[in-house]
């Protein structure tokens, strides 16, 4: 199986490859990170809220409610910042120009 290339950034380099990044790397470095980004938040949405808030805590319904939102927006926050994280990590960092 063959993959074709990605052009790169203008001006820059990708951070998934010099000459920009194949069909498969590209896959490969945002699947995880889009699968973590729609199961998290929706279950901790769902755990917190059954578990934590109700059974344990023993909150009304609607409270349990907006808390395990907060819990599910905080999650997926995080999430999208280690996303952002890795993508300015793996990115190479270039000199400035000396004119």
């Amino acid at each position: 199986m063959e993959y074709k290339t990605i052009s790169s950034v203008p001006g820059g380099d990708s951070f998934l490859g010099d000459k920009g990044p194949t069909d498969g790397s590209l896959m490969a470095a945002v699947l995880p990170y889009v699968i973590m980004i729609i199961v998290l938040p929706i279950g901790s949405f769902f755990f917190t809220k059954a578990y934590v808030f109700e059974d344990l805590l023993s909150y009304s319904e609607t409270t349990s409610n907006v808390y395990g939102a907060i819990c599910a927006v905080v999650i997926l926050h995080i999430l999208l910042a280690l996303f952002i994280f890795k993508a300015f990590k793996e990115s190479p960092v270039k000199g400035s120009k000396q004119d």
